[in-house]
């Protein structure tokens, strides 16, 4: 049975739904150290699910390409320098590649982010203001990898 790139994609916002429901604990206990940071993380994790509930519920290209997700490719402008970066799961990062992990500082806080949107990224060396030009996600048709973390 043949799927279009539409249902793979559909698919892979379903895996990460069961992927944060197995994992939650254990990225909530492994990378966001204090009680603090803990409680961004949960935020998050409640955030992001919700999000991917609702475009699953509501599935079409445009909701796909409307937020930042893991999977998504964002294209930025940060200090009149454009850039593009995919943000996937931390053993798909390959940082020669732009590709991010959504743990990673920049990626965490690019996350749900929607076109035209300003955000102060703070990073270990700094913060900046990055505009979001451009959200698409780019993960359909490939074969479902679960993460490892």
């Amino acid at each position: 049975m043949s799927h279009s790139p539409l249902d793979s994609a559909r698919m892979q916002l379903i895996h990460q739904l069961v992927y944060f429901d197995e994992e939650r604990f254990h990225i909530l206990d492994n990378y966001f150290a204090n009680e603090r940071t803990k409680k961004i993380g949960e935020q998050f994790v409640e955030d992001y699910t919700r999000t991917l509930e609702n475009i699953i519920a509501n599935f079409e290209e445009e909701s796909l390409h409307s937020v930042a997700l893991i999977g998504s490719r964002v294209e930025t402008l940060d200090e009149g320098f454009e850039d593009s970066y995919t943000i996937v799961f931390p053993h798909q990062a390959d940082p020669d590649r732009n590709q991010i992990s959504f743990l990673a500082p920049f990626g965490f806080q690019l996350l749900l982010a929607s076109q035209d949107e300003s955000r102060t990224i703070e990073t270990p060396i700094g913060s900046s203001n990055v505009q979001v030009r451009q959200v698409k996600y780019v993960n359909m048709g490939e074969p479902y990898d679960k993460p490892r973390l």
